[in-house]
């Protein structure tokens, strides 16, 4: 590792991004034949959109080179040894959920337990000045953001993708700090996604499947909190964090709101997320990816933009965007829903010899 610790910043932060890259690109369609062989695949029907059998092992793709990069950046750091342990173990149970179902309270419990970790090692970013309620805010923020890319991988390339958007947007904010190994490690998982998403790209060829989506958000969820914002008016601070997860986050909203005024559970699938709402507008599924691409480069971009802001200026950006968030909120609520589908977990569901 010497001879690394000589090369410039620029070189160290290019093979950060391009490892996992490359890696992705050339274990994907490893892995989606042999998810084939096995027959590991998400068939459609229900709420699921997508028209063939495609392989959900996209996790396992994402997260090989992206984890070499994340042990060698984090070196002795207990912090950052820490965020890729834990998410290294919500990607296991992401992948047994693939496999073979885990009950919601059992994923809650090692979403929940993860945040624990990151409290405990001093992972809050600095935006929690009450020790009384820095552990349930962090616990909140983990189990929120792992959900939320949980959910938005409902479409082609849309978890993958939007999850690059956010670590470009968390790697430009700690570049700027001069925050070396948070700015490697987000440049990493931008790169695996990317890498991954030249066969999520729509028509996929391969998911994420659990074990994929709730790897990424873990990462985008821990690594906001790591960020070394500035201590002081905490409005700026929290607004940079929602904006890195904005399109996830809305989402989220969108599909709680749904549910609970259609008197629906909470974890049940359903095609009544902002993919599917805007796919039944009229959109192809190629531009509505774009469209969440552009929304959600455009939050990363503005949270950087705003996270050293003065308090009144971003209070004001805030009001806009709250304004914004609301009426878009309003707006996908009153499209009309199909007729309603079988209730069915909130997950990609397979077909497999292990499947019970």
């Amino acid at each position: 590792m010497n001879f690394l610790e000589d090369l410039p910043r620029s070189v160290l932060y290019a093979l950060a991004f391009l490892i996992p890259l490359l890696g992705a690109v050339l274990v994907t369609p490893v892995v989606a034949r042999l998810a084939r062989e096995h027959e590991l695949l998400d068939h459609p029907g229900g709420h699921r959109i997508h028209g063939k059998a495609t392989p959900y092992l996209g996790g396992i793709a994402v997260g090989g080179g992206l984890m070499l990069v994340g042990v060698a950046v984090a070196g002795a750091n207990g912090q950052l040894l820490t965020v890729v342990g834990a998410a290294l173990v919500l990607g296991l149970v992401g992948l047994r959920d693939d496999v073979r179902t885990v009950s919601p309270r059992w994923r809650l419990g090692f979403e929940a337990a993860a945040g624990v970790a990151l409290w405990t090692v001093g992972v809050q970013g600095g935006l929690f000045d009450l020790t009384i309620i820095s552990l349930p805010l962090t616990v909140l923020w983990v189990v929120a953001v792992v959900n939320a890319f949980n959910m938005i991988d409902n479409m082609d390339g849309v978890a993958s993708a939007v999850a690059a958007c956010s670590a470009f947007g968390i790697a430009a904010i700690a570049g700027l700090n001069g925050d070396f190994l948070v700015t490697s490690l987000a440049l990493a998982v931008a790169g695996a996604a990317l890498g991954f998403l030249r066969e999520n790209f729509p028509p996929a060829s391969i998911f994420l499947g659990d074990a994929g989506s709730m790897f990424l958000g873990f990462l985008i969820a821990a690594l906001t909190l790591k960020l070394d914002l500035p201590v002081g008016d905490a409005v700026p601070r929290v607004l940079s964090l929602v904006l890195l997860a904005a399109v996830p986050l809305f989402d989220l909203t969108l599909v709680v709101l749904a549910r609970t005024m259609g008197r629906r559970p909470l974890m049940a699938g359903g095609t009544d997320h902002t993919s599917h709402r805007l796919r039944r507008a009229g959109a192809p599924d190629r531009t509505v990816l774009m469209e969440l691409i552009v929304v959600q480069a455009g939050c990363s971009v503005l949270a950087y933009t705003v996270y050293r802001g003065s308090t009144a200026a971003v209070v004001a950006i805030g009001a806009v965007i709250a304004v914004a968030w609301l009426v878009s909120l309003w707006v996908l609520l009153r499209m009309p829903e199909p007729a309603r589908e079988e209730t069915v977990p909130d997950r990609v569901v397979v077909t497999s010899p292990w499947t019970t």
